[in-house]
C-alpha cells in the first residue's frame, strides 16, 4: 500500500517499483487504484511484473495453478490414510484369528509399514521441491495506489490492512517543517508540514491495523513501514555534487528519525529509508535494493505461508467470475449477503464463513466488517463486497467536488449546500451517479451503514428541499475560524474525549453521522454542522454539541451540553429570558453514554488500536489546557494535579460529580429518563474481575461460539479488551426502562452465579 501527501511521486514510484516507463505528466490519483496484481517469481524470472487483477497468469502463482497442488497434497494425505486404515484392518483380522499374545508384535509391524508409506509420502514431496530447483515459493502481491488529497482521507481508511507492507512517500526537496498547502483544499491557514504528512500516515497505519503476532520476538513488528523521499536528483539542486547530496538527505533522514522515534508506532518502521529517483530507468540500483527489501520483509510476515482450506482457494476464483457476471449486467452490484455467499460457494459453517471472509479482507481481496463491533448496530454484518475497486469508485463519486467552472449552472446551488451545509440533494445524487442510476438506492443504504452520510428526516417540511436528501458531515468545507459557540455557553456540562495526540477527521465524522441519526430520532431536527464542530438536539430543553479540536499536543473531541434558554412573553410587554441553569445530570449522563458506546463501537469496527480517555478539563489554570481522567474525578474527592515544572495541586471533583450525579431543587422538571444500570464505568469493573472465566459467562449470556470467537479475533493479545467487546454487546440487547433494568440485574447475576463469580453478582444486583 503507498501512501503519502498528493504529488510527491506515489504513482510514479509504483510504475518505478513494477518496471514500467516513467511518465512526467502523471495525473493525480482519485480516490485508490487497486487492481493492480504483481508477481514476485525468481524462478520463472517475472519478478515484479504486472496483470490486470482477475487476468489470467501462466505462473506458478496463479489461483488454478495452487488449487491443482493442494488437490495434489490432498491426493497424497488420502492415499496415507488408506494405508494405515487398510493396515489396521489386517492386522486386527490376524489378531482376533490368533487370540494369543503372539499378535503383539505385528502391531509394531504395522505401525513400521504405515510410517513407511508416510515417509515414502513426505519423500516424494520432497523430491517434487529439489526437482522445482529448490526456490523459494512465489509472492503476488495486490498494489494499491492512495491518492495523496485530504478530501480522500475518510474513506482511505477504510481500506487499510495489517496483511500488507506499507510505503509511505514524501518529496526531498520539501522543507520538513514547512506547511505544504492542500491544491485540493480551499481551506485555509492550518496546512500541515511533510513531518506532520508522515506522522500521520504511521499513525493511521498503526491504529486502524491489528499487529500481526508472531511466534519469534522481532525488533520488526508486522505491519511493516517503509519511508521513501522521492525527487532525490533534485535535493540541492541539479547541479550540486552526488557527494553533497547525500549528506543533505542524511541529514533528512536524521531529522526524521530524531522526530519520530518516540512515536508508538516507530517499531513497525524499517530501519533503512531510501532515496529514489523516480525519472530514471526501473533497473537503477536504488530501485532495485528496494525491490529487494520488499521482498525479503514480505518473505519473514508471521502470515507468509500459512496454510488454508481448498474451498477457501474456490471461493476466491469463483468470485471473480460473479463479479465479472454481475458487471456484465449492468443493474447489479458486486455486493452478496451471508446467505448468498453460503449458497454461492459452499462455506456453511458460520465460524469457518467469517474467518475466511475476515481473512481475504485483509488481503484486500474483498470488503467485509462483518463480526466487527457489537451485534446491534453492526450494520454491516451483512454485507459482503466482492469487488474492493467498485466500492473505491462509489465513494470516489460522492467525495470527488468539481470544481466551480465545471459544475453545471442546474447544479451550482446544490454543490453549494453540499460544501456549506452538508447536505447532499438527490438531484446532485442522480448527476454524479447518472451511470448507476439502477444501484443508486443500494450504494446509498451502503454508504450509510459506512456511517459517511445519514438521511434527513425533517425534510419533508423544509420547502428548500422537494425531494430526499443526506448529511454528509465530511464534505462541509473547513474553516478553521470555527466560532466557539461551545465554549461561550453559560454552566454548560462540558468533558472532553482525548485522543493523546491523534484524532482523525474520518473518525470525529462518523461519530457525528451517528449523533445526527441519534439526535433524529429524539425528534430533532435543523442541526447546526460545521467541518469541525457538530451541534444536536436532545429534548425540548437540552442539546448538545460536538467540536473536534488540536491544541499543542492534545488532539480531541469537546463535548457540551447545555440548557436551552427559556423565553418568557407577556401581553403587551417586552420579551424576558431567564438566565440559563445548568444542564440535567441524566441528559449529560444520556449523551455521555451515547458518546462511550459509540466511539467503543467505532474502536471495535474501524480503528482498532486507537487511545482515547474520557477527561475533564483541569481548573488549577497553570499552564495550558491540561486534563484530568474522568472516571477517577467520579470516583473520588479529590484527585492531584500535576504539570512539569510546577507543585502538585489537590483538585476537588465536586464540580464534576455534580454534572452527572446532583439535579438542583432550582431546576425546571424536565421528563423522568429511562434508567440505565451498566454503564461502562460498570462493565469495566465486571470486566476487571472475569479473568479467563469470560467465555464461560458468554455462553451463559446467549453468546454463540462463533460470536465468541469474532471477540477474541477482534482483539487479540488484549483479553480485556475482548471482554469489555462482549459486555458491550450484551448491553445493546436492552432498551432502558425500570422493567428492562430488572432483567438486566437478573439476567447478569445468574450467569455470574453460574461461573461460581457470586460475590461479583452481588455488586451487581446494587448496580
Amino acid at each position: 500500500m503507498i501512501v503519502g501527501q498528493e504529488r510527491v511521486g506515489k504513482t510514479s514510484l509504483m510504475r518505478n517499483l513494477t518496471r514500467q516507463s516513467f511518465n512526467r505528466n502523471e495525473s493525480s490519483t482519485e480516490g485508490i487504484t487497486s487492481s493492480l496484481i504483481c508477481n514476485i517469481d525468481i524462478q520463472h524470472a517475472t519478478s515484479w511484473r504486472l496483470h490486470q487483477e482477475g487476468g489470467e497468469s501462466n505462473d506458478p502463482t496463479s489461483f488454478q495453478q495452487e488449487y491443482k497442488q493442494g488437490v495434489a497434497s490432498e491426493v497424497d494425505y488420502n492415499i496415507n490414510q488408506k494405508v494405515m486404515e487398510q493396515l489396521l484392518a489386517h492386522e486386527k483380522l490376524i489378531r482376533n484369528a490368533s487370540g494369543d499374545a503372539g499378535s503383539e508384535p505385528l502391531s509394531s509391524q504395522g505401525q513400521a509399514a504405515t510410517h513407511t508409506e508416510a515417509d515414502k509420502i513426505k519423500k516424494k514431496k520432497l523430491r517434487r521441491r529439489q526437482e522445482s530447483g529448490n526456490m523459494e515459493e512465489p509472492i503476488v502481491l495486490s498494489i494499491w495506489d492512495f491518492a495523496g488529497q485530504d478530501l480522500y482521507y475518510t474513506t482511505h481508511q477504510t481500506f487499510l490492512s495489517s496483511r500488507a507492507i506499507y510505503v509511505v512517500v514524501f518529496n526531498l526537496c520539501h522543507d520538513l517543517n514547512k506547511p505544504v498547502p492542500d491544491c485540493s483544499s480551499t481551506a485555509q491557514g492550518q496546512a500541515m508540514t511533510p513531518i506532520q504528512y508522515l506522522d500521520f500516515w504511521m499513525r493511521s497505519v498503526y491504529t486502524y491495523t491489528k499487529e500481526n503476532p508472531s511466534q519469534v520476538r522481532l525488533d520488526q513488528k508486522s505491519p511493516p513501514i517503509f519511508l521513501v523521499g522521492t525527487h532525490r536528483n533534485s535535493v540541492g539542486g541539479e547541479d550540486m555534487p552526488d557527494k553533497e547530496r547525500k549528506v543533505l538527505i542524511n541529514d533528512i533522514f536524521t531529522h526524521i528519525r530524531k522526530e519520530l522515534c518516540t512515536k508508538p508506532y516507530w517499531r513497525f518502521v524499517v530501519n533503512d529509508f531510501y532515496a529514489i529517483e523516480n525519472s530514471l530507468p526501473s533497473n537503477s540500483k536504488k530501485i532495485s535494493h528496494l525491490r529487494d527489501h520488499i521482498e525479503a520483509t514480505a518473505r519473514k510476515e508471521p502470515y507468509m505461508g500459512e496454510e488454508i482450506p481448498l474451498r477457501w482457494l474456490k471461493f476466491d476464483r469463483n468470485k471473480m467470475t460473479e463479479v465479472a457476471i454481475r458487471s456484465a449486467r449492468g443493474t447489479e452490484t458486486p455486493v452478496l449477503n451471508l446467505n448468498q455467499i453460503k449458497k454461492a460457494f459452499g462455506v456453511e459453517d458460520e465460524t469457518e464463513l467469517l474467518t475466511m471472509l475476515k481473512f481475504y479482507h485483509d488481503l484486500g481481496h474483498i470488503i467485509y466488517f462483518g463480526g466487527d463491533g457489537d451485534k446491534k448496530s453492526q450494520a454491516l454484518k451483512d454485507v459482503v463486497i466482492l469487488d474492493p475497486q467498485w466500492l473505491i469508485d462509489v465513494f470516489k463519486k460522492v467525495i470527488t467536488v468539481t470544481p466551480p467552472q465545471r459544475q453545471m449552472t442546474d447544479h451550482v446551488q446544490s454543490w453549494n449546500r453540499l460544501k456549506e451545509d452538508g447536505i447532499l440533494e438527490d438531484i446532485l445524487i442522480r448527476h454524479m451517479w447518472q451511470d448507476i442510476l439502477p444501484k443508486k438506492q443500494a450504494l446509498l443504504d451502503l454508504m450509510g451503514k459506512f456511517d459517511l452520510l445519514c438521511e434527513r428526516v425533517d425534510q419533508h417540511n423544509d420547502p428548500t428541499s422537494p425531494t430526499v436528501s443526506y448529511y454528509v458531515p465530511s464534505m462541509l468545507q473547513k474553516r478553521f475560524s470555527v466560532s466557539q459557540e461551545s465554549d461561550k455557553q453559560d454552566n454548560a456540562s462540558v468533558f472532553f474525549v482525548d485522543f493523546q495526540g491523534f484524532l482523525p477527521d474520518g473518525l470525529f465524522h462518523r461519530l457525528v453521522v451517528r449523533a445526527l441519526r441519534w439526535s433524529q430520532d429524539l425528534g430533532g431536527k435543523d442541526p447546526n454542522l460545521q467541518y469541525e464542530r457538530g451541534s444536536f438536539y436532545v429534548d425540548v430543553q437540552h442539546e448538545f454539541a460536538l467540536q473536534l479540536a488540536r491544541q499543542n499536543n492534545l488532539a480531541f473531541i469537546k463535548v457540551s451540553v447545555m440548557r436551552a434558554q427559556v423565553v418568557h412573553t407577556r401581553p403587551f410587554k417586552q420579551q424576558k429570558t431567564t438566565g440559563k441553569k445548568t444542564p440535567s445530570p441524566d441528559i449529560t449522563k444520556k449523551v455521555h453514554d451515547f458518546v462511550e458506546e459509540n466511539l467503543q463501537n467505532l474502536k471495535d469496527m474501524w480503528i482498532k488500536r486507537i487511545n482515547y480517555t474520557l477527561s475533564v478539563e483541569c481548573p488549577c489554570q497553570r499552564g495550558s489546557l491540561h486534563l484530568l481522567p474522568l472516571d477517577k474525578c467520579l470516583e473520588n474527592p479529590e484527585v492531584s494535579c500535576r504539570i512539569e515544572k510546577s507543585p502538585q495541586k489537590v483538585i476537588p471533583t465536586n464540580p464534576f460529580r455534580a454534572m452527572f450525579n446532583q439535579e438542583s431543587s432550582e431546576e425546571e422538571p424536565t421528563a423522568i429518563e429511562d434508567k440505565q444500570p451498566f454503564r461502562f464505568i460498570h462493565l469495566r469493573e465486571i470486566a476487571k474481575e472475569l479473568g479467563g472465566e469470560w467465555e464461560r459467562l458468554a455462553t451463559y449470556l446467549d453468546f454463540t461460539p462463533a460470536e465468541i470467537f469474532t471477540f477474541k479475533a477482534d482483539h487479540p493479545g488484549s483479553v480485556g479488551d475482548a471482554i469489555f467487546s462482549m459486555l458491550t454487546n450484551w448491553k445493546q440487547r436492552f432498551k432502558g426502562g425500570d422493567s428492562e433494568v430488572v432483567k438486566m440485574k437478573k439476567q447478569m447475576a445468574e450467569a455470574l452465579g453460574k461461573i461460581d463469580k457470586n460475590e461479583l453478582a452481588g455488586k451487581v444486583q446494587k448496580y
